[in-house]
Formats: structure tokens, C-alpha cells, sequence
């Protein structure tokens, strides 16, 4: 399991994508741990969000910003083996 921190974006950045609010905690059955970029606070805890294929933006329960997964996410899993 690897953590990332995730990419910050204005609510100006959205566009036409799908915002998903993690709330307290998003938990997943198996992957990694997602960061917010604009607090630091642990918003997804052990999920693989590359298996997911549409844009999500994630909006962080505890400070309401938006974010993206990050995007050398594949390189960085791949670096660390």
C-alpha cells in the first residue's frame, strides 16, 4: 500500500466531472491512501482509484476542497518495486 497526496484544483476547475464528496473516510477493499492537497487530511483509505474510469473530482469531508488523484500515480508504484 503506497499514500499519495492528491492533486489540488479550484472549484473553477471542475468542469463538466463528477465531484464525490469522501466524507469522514472513504474505505476501499484493497490499494492505496489518498491525501487531500489543500489540507493533508487522509481522505481515502485502501482503494485503487486508477481502476475507476470516469473523471471523479474528490471534495474532501473535512475542509470541502477539490481534488484530483494524482497523475505519475502508475509511475510512482512502479518506481517504488
Amino acid at each position: 500500500m503506497a499514500e499519495f497526496m492528491m492533486k489540488p484544483i479550484s472549484q473553477n476547475d471542475i468542469g463538466e466531472r463528477t465531484i464525490f464528496n469522501t466524507g469522514v473516510s472513504t474505505v476501499g477493499k484493497g490499494g492505496d491512501d489518498y491525501f487531500c492537497g489543500h489540507c493533508g487530511r487522509k481522505m481515502i483509505h485502501n482503494m485503487n482509484l486508477s481502476a475507476i474510469e470516469a473523471t471523479v473530482v474528490y471534495q474532501c469531508g473535512g475542509c470541502q476542497s477539490y481534488n484530483l488523484p494524482p497523475e505519475s500515480e502508475s509511475a510512482d508504484e512502479t518506481a517504488s518495486v
